[in-house]
């Protein structure tokens, strides 16, 4: 049987070149080993998504508007949380006990960079635009910049977490022309209840894998570990903070707007 052409290693996982798409020129962030996977470097991918980000900051500024700022909060004393925006300092006792849902909708949508906020998980889920989380954005941009072909394709997601697992799923399998448009992917989602013998055959029969460990030698195209989906969740998460910066300020724009209009219709 056949094994998976890519495999996302926060892992993803894909399948050999020979059943998945062929690249005339290697670009710069793969890097092959004999009888072995192509390792798809998601730190060179998340540089280059830096640098499009520092050139529209940039531009932004020159252009007169305010330097972005991002605002992070943490709730609870998850290690994850804490090395992701690179802060070793506990959290205050008392955020322990908050609520983490009702933090993420107490951040106003535009500005949830995180993509956490039940109004952005709602967009996101009917395909329109939105603020996407970080990690399932950075797996389906290295799919879109590695010219990984998903259209048809098997999918298997390991985990069904709100964070991570859900939105990869929701961004590959959902329609290609739709306003955000998605993977086009048959999406299969496995969870700690998913018994042993049901995700090896839906693993085999698989195209492209995220999980959380993958196999070298049976993939055609893999994200390793450090260095793959990590650095493009902080890309992503720059880049979500320049979009957001920009619709606030638009809609501040409106704001101070409508005194004017208003006087006018007076006249």
């Amino acid at each position: 049987m056949a094994a998976p052409s890519l495999v996302f290693t926060l892992a993803t996982r894909l399948l050999r070149p020979a059943q998945s798409c062929r690249l005339r020129h290697r670009p710069f962030h793969l890097s092959v080993v004999r009888n072995e996977a192509v390792v798809i470097s998601g730190r060179k991918l998340a540089q280059q998504i830096k640098q499009e980000v520092r050139q529209e900051v940039e531009e932004w500024v020159a252009s007169g508007n305010k330097r972005p700022h991002l605002s992070v909060v943490l709730v609870g004393e998850n290690p994850a949380s804490h090395s992701y925006v690179l802060n070793k300092t506990r959290a205050a006792a008392e955020v322990e006990h908050m609520d983490e849902r009702k933090i993420c909708n107490a951040v106003s949508p535009d500005k949830d960079v995180d993509g956490f906020h039940v109004l952005n998980v709602g967009r996101m889920c009917l395909d329109q635009y939105s603020m996407l989380p970080a990690t399932p954005w950075g797996v389906w941009e290295i799919i879109k910049r590695t010219g990984i072909p998903t259209l048809g394709k098997n999918v298997v997601v390991a985990g069904r977490s709100k964070n991570v697992g859900m939105p990869i799923a929701m961004l590959l399998h959902t329609d290609g022309a739709h306003e955000r448009p998605g993977g086009d992917a048959t999406v299969t989602i496995s969870h700690r209840y998913t018994p042993k013998e049901q995700l090896k055959k839906h693993t085999v029969l698989a195209d492209i894998v995220v999980s959380a460990a993958g196999v070298r030698k049976k993939a055609g195209y893999i994200t390793p570990v450090p260095g793959g989906v990590g650095p493009m969740t902080v890309a992503m998460l720059m880049k979500n903070t320049i979009i957001a910066a920009k619709k606030v300020l638009r809609l501040e724009e409106r704001e101070v707007l409508k005194p004017k209009e208003r006087g006018a219709a007076t006249n």
